[in-house]
Order: C-alpha cells, then structure tokens, then sequence
C-alpha cells in the first residue's frame, strides 16, 4: 500500500518501501526499517510523529 506521507516525519528523507507501518488506519511512512519499528512500539510517545500524520491526514481526507 502507498504511504500517506512522500518524506519520513523524522528526518526528512524520502520514505523507503521497507519502513512502512500502520497509523489509525493509514499507511505511513519512514526513511528506515528503525523509525518505523520505533513508532509501531512507541506510537504514543512519538507526539511528532504523530502530528505530522494528523495534518496529513486532515488536509489530504479531511478526518
């Protein structure tokens, strides 16, 4: 599945087809296997992160 996201929330590098993870029901991504492992284990601790997909998902399907 294709990420919401074109450049990894962190770093700011593209995202990479191997570090993708799940977000209330989207898919998003990252630039490495670790980011993305990281957020699945600390989603909640990853306020960034997780705003940066709020505004994403709210300007691309207005949720």
């Amino acid at each position: 599945m294709e990420p919401i996201n074109k450049f990894c929330p962190r770093s700011g590098k593209p995202v990479k087809p191997d570090s993708l993870a799940e977000y209330r029901g989207y898919t998003v991504g990252f630039c490495n296997p670790g980011c993305s492992s990281d957020f699945v284990k600390n989603s909640e601790e990853c306020s960034n992160d997780t705003r940066y997909f709020d505004v994403l998902i709210k300007e691309k399907y207005g949720k």
